[in-house]
């Protein structure tokens, strides 16, 4: 029973060292955001180039093209032009959906930024297309 709970307690240290590293993001231009299909089941996103990265902890930078604080969402571009059908040029942010008292205040149209996001996506007119998902106002540096 002994050698039993030594065993357990040496497990769960294990597994608590394991979770104590910080998740580093990874450094994307505006393009790469997204990526290209993963296989026939998980498709990419609208142009999407590179190696499907939904759902990672990412990092990338440009101008603040439009903000549209209603909705909470705003756009940025690194000049790749990206579009994602609602108009606007440059890769969605979106700031809703926070954890409980988490608040966003979007940057001013102009501005230029790097935010460090949960790589997501959007639907429009029936096509995926890339769409960025900061957790917190420290997840957005204005320069």
């Amino acid at each position: 029973m002994k050698k039993l709970l030594f065993i357990l307690i040496v497990a769960l240290a294990v597994v608590s060292a394991s979770f104590a590293a910080e998740v580093k993001p990874m450094a994307m231009k505006n393009s790469a955001v997204g990526g290209a299909a993963l296989n026939v089941y998980t498709p990419g996103v609208e142009g999407g180039e590179g190696v499907n990265n939904v759902g990672l902890l990412i990092r990338t930078w440009g101008k603040v093209t439009a903000v549209d604080a209603e909705n909470s969402v705003f756009f940025i571009s690194d000049g790749t032009a990206r579009v994602d059908g609602s108009g606007n040029t440059g890769l969605r942010v979106r700031f809703d959906s926070l954890a409980e008292g988490v608040t966003i205040t979007p940057p001013a149209v102009g501005s230029f930024v790097a935010i460090t996001a949960i790589s997501s996506t959007a639907v429009a007119d029936g096509k995926i297309y890339s769409c960025l998902r900061p957790r917190s106002q420290d997840d957005i540096i204005v320069f």
